[in-house]
């Protein structure tokens, strides 16, 4: 059995949309320690699968689903370094001009999750403005 203290954590979103509503909202966070992603993403499936059934067990009719699978321990097996570059655009008379803003590294299980795990990020950056829009997402 490996040791605990090297075993991969992972936060996973969940997200509800309820009966008549046309978005799904952020309805809780979790915790998962898996040695890999393929691992992860089925502990994050089953807890999905309990939420489900204690909504639909209190007569409520709520469609469920998972958000970002993300890593916390950086460099988890599944996952890759991506680097990620913010711009913003600066207007003038007769034309509008980008600039690099800020650029973070992370780990992600794909170009997809890297670019919204830096989006929620980048909002913890003291600087930051919400006009900064995300330029390019790179595995590097």
């Amino acid at each position: 059995m490996p040791d605990p203290s090297t075993i991969p954590a992972w936060e996973v979103t969940f997200l509800r949309r309820p009966a008549g509503s046309s978005r799904p909202r952020v309805a809780g966070r979790a915790v998962l320690e898996a040695p890999d992603l393929d691992q992860a993403r089925r502990m994050a499936e089953q807890a999905l699968t309990e939420r489900r059934e204690r909504t639909r067990r209190s007569g409520e009719q709520s469609v469920w689903s998972l958000g970002v699978l993300r890593p916390l321990t950086p460099r988890a097996p599944g996952t890759r370094k991506y680097r990620v570059v913010f711009a913003r655009w600066e207007s003038y008379e007769d034309h509008f001009e980008r600039h690099d803003v800020h650029e973070m590294e992370l780990w992600a299980a794909d170009a997809a999750s890297a670019r919204r795990q830096a989006q929620r990020e980048i909002q913890s950056v003291p600087d930051y403005l919400p006009a900064w829009r995300i330029r390019t997402v790179e595995r590097e």
